[in-house]
């Protein structure tokens, strides 16, 4: 009997992501608009995917200091689902 194994590849990439912004817009003193850096991981925006780690981090030396790097596989990219759909 012949045996098939299944091997799966997983392609991690790294992602440049920036909060989302506070709603409504506000301005700072300087003009910039305010980000949301206590939103889930899962509300961020993608700015860049990157191939590797430090691919990320030496992009993420030229960006304002809310910006953070991500796995691609993370799993607080995963959307949650509210209490109240869940029991239904």
């Amino acid at each position: 009997m012949r045996k098939c194994y299944a091997t799966g590849l997983v392609l991690v990439g790294w992602l440049l992501m920036l909060p989302p912004p506070v709603f409504p817009p506000v301005q700072d003193s300087s003009g910039e608009y305010q980000m949301n850096t206590k939103a889930p991981m899962s509300n961020w925006l993608t700015f860049k995917t990157l191939g590797s780690e430090n691919d990320c981090k030496a992009a993420l030396k030229k960006m304002p200091d809310f910006y953070r790097c991500v796995s691609s596989d993370d799993p607080a990219l995963k959307k949650t689902t509210p209490a109240a759909a869940k029991k239904k």
